[in-house]
C-alpha cells in the first residue's frame, strides 16, 4: 500500500520533539509499505524554520517532502494563520506536482486544521479515500485559547471543520473523549471514527536505556538529594508552565525540584522569571533527541504532564504521559478528565491540581514518605505500556484500518 500523509510537523531525522509519526511510518515502511510524506518547514518547538531542506529519505519506503510555511510563523496570532494557509498552497502544490496518482489512501493529520483541505482536493484530485486524524480539536482548542478571536474567522474554521468531516471517509480520534465529542456535538456517525489513541515506542525506548546506569547519571547531573519531577515537551502558552513555578515556590525549602526539558516560545520568559525569584528548584534542559530525553525521563522522579485548566485540555492525553510510562516513571498528572481519569483508574501516578499549585506537596509528600508506591506506579506504567501503549501494536492496528478504508473505496468506485 502507498500512503500519503499530510503532517505540517513531521520531524526531520535527528531533530527533538514528537517522533510519533516518524515511529509510526518507519513500522509500516519496515512492513513493506511505501510512504510519502508532504511535510512544513518550521520546527514545532522554536518556530524556526529547518535550514536548507527540501526532501529526506528516511527509508527506502519513506520519502519526505517539505513544504514551505513562509516566515511569518513567530510574528503573532496573524503571522501564525498565514503561515498555515501558506502551508496549504505548497502542500497542495507539491502534491500535484509529484503527480502521486500511485497512492492508495491520502492520510492528513491535523492540526492544523487546514491540512485536511490539502488532503480532500488531493484524494479528489487521486481520485482516493481521505482518512482524517485529529490530534487536537479545531478550532476549538485556539479559541478556548484566545488565539481566534475574530468572529468571521471563527464561523470560516467552524464550516471548514464541519466541511472536513462530512468529506473524509473516515476519522482517525486519540481519544474516546474527542470521539464522544464528535458522535455528540459535531453530529458525525461513530461507524466513521475509530480511536487510536497515542503510545510508545517500546524498541526505542529499550535502545535507550538498556545500559542505562541511572545511579550514576543521577550522580554526575546532579540529580541526588532531591526528588524530581520532569516536564518534557514543548513550552507554549497553552502547556501553562506559569503553574510550575507557583508550585516551586511554595516547595522552596523541600527536597523537591522540576526539571524543565524542551523548547518554545515561552521559554525565555520562564527562564527569566525563574532568575527574578531566584528559584533553587527549577533546571531547565534544552530539547534533546528522543534517546537522551527517554534517559532523562528515566532518571527523575515523576513525570508531569499539564496543560492550561481549560475544558478542551479536559479531552486529550499528552503524548509525553506514554513516554513516562515506558520509562517506568510515574505520573503527576495536571490535567482533569481524561488525563486524571487514566492515570488514577490504572494507577500510573497521583493527580495535583493545576488551580491550586501550592497544595502539590500534599500529593508528592505521599511519595516521599512511600518509596513502595513509587515502584508500584512504576510498574504498573511499565505494564500499561507493554499491553495498551506498544506503538508496535497500534501501528499495525493503523494499517489494518487504512487497508479496510481503501478497500471499501474501492468496492463504491
Amino acid at each position: 500500500m502507498h500512503i500519503l500523509l499530510i503532517h505540517a510537523y513531521f520531524l526531520p531525522s535527528g531533530a527533538a520533539g514528537s517522533t510519533r509519526w516518524n515511529e509510526m511510518t518507519r513500522h509500516w515502511a519496515s512492513a513493506g509499505h511505501q510512504v510519502t510524506v508532504l511535510a512544513g518547514t518550521v520546527d514545532y518547538f522554536t518556530g524556526k524554520p529547518y535550514a536548507n531542506l527540501r526532501e529526506e529519505q528516511h527509508h527506502p519506503n519513506i520519502r519526505v517532502v517539505r513544504a514551505g510555511m513562509g516566515r511569518t510563523y513567530n510574528r503573532g496570532r496573524w503571522g501564525r494563520l498565514r503561515a498555515y494557509w501558506t502551508f496549504f498552497w505548497t502542500s497542495l502544490r507539491a502534491g500535484w506536482v509529484l503527480r502521486l496518482e500511485s497512492v492508495d489512501v491520502v492520510l492528513a493529520s491535523s492540526p492544523p486544521l487546514t491540512v485536511g483541505l490539502t488532503g480532500w482536493l488531493l484524494a479528489r484530485w487521486f481520485q482516493k479515500p481521505l482518512v482524517l486524524e485529529l490530534r487536537d480539536l479545531w478550532p476549538d482548542a485556539p479559541i478556548q485559547l484566545g488565539y481566534l478571536r475574530n468572529a468571521l474567522l471563527i464561523r470560516l474554521a467552524y464550516w471548514l471543520e464541519g466541511f472536513l468531516y462530512r468529506h473524509a471517509d473516515h476519522i482517525i480520534t486519540l481519544t474516546p473523549a474527542f470521539a464522544e465529542i464528535l458522535s455528540g456535538e459535531k453530529r458525525v456517525s461513530s461507524t466513521r471514527i475509530t480511536t487510536i489513541p497515542n503510545g510508545a515506542d517500546l524498541s526505542t525506548t529499550q535502545l535507550a536505556l538498556t545500559h542505562f546506569d541511572r545511579a550514576a547519571f543521577r550522580t554526575q547531573n546532579g540529580l541526588d538529594g532531591r526528588f524530581w519531577i520532569i516536564y518534557a515537551g514543548t513550552h507554549g502558552p497553552a502547556n501553562g508552565l506559569s503553574i510550575v513555578l507557583e508550585a516551586a515556590e511554595s516547595l522552596r525549602y523541600d527536597p523537591v525540584g522540576f526539571l524543565l526539558l524542551g523548547d518554545g516560545p515561552e521559554k525565555a520568559r520562564l527562564l527569566a522569571e525563574v532568575d527574578r525569584r531566584n528559584l533553587p528548584n527549577i533546571r531547565f534542559l534544552p530539547a534533546l533527541l528522543k534517546t537522551d530525553t527517554l534517559r532523562w525521563i528515566a532518571a527523575a522522579d515523576a513525570g508531569l504532564v499539564l496543560m492550561q485548566p481549560l475544558p478542551i485540555f479536559q479531552t486529550m492525553l499528552s503524548a509525553k504521559l506514554f513516554d513516562y510510562l515506558a520509562c517506568g516513571t510515574p505520573v503527576l498528572a495536571a490535567i482533569y478528565g481524561q488525563t486524571r481519569q487514566l492515570v488514577e483508574k490504572h494507577g500510573l501516578g497521583l493527580f495535583v491540581d493545576p488551580n491550586v499549585p501550592d497544595t502539590w506537596f500534599d500529593q508528592i509528600s505521599l511519595y516521599l514518605a512511600r518509596p513502595s508506591l513509587v515502584e508500584k506506579h512504576s510498574q504498573n506504567g511499565l505494564a500499561y505500556a507493554h499491553q495498551l501503549a506498544n506503538r508496535t501494536n497500534l501501528s499495525q492496528q493503523y494499517l489494518t484500518l487504512l487497508n479496510h478504508v481503501q478497500q471499501t473505496h474501492k468496492t463504491r468506485s
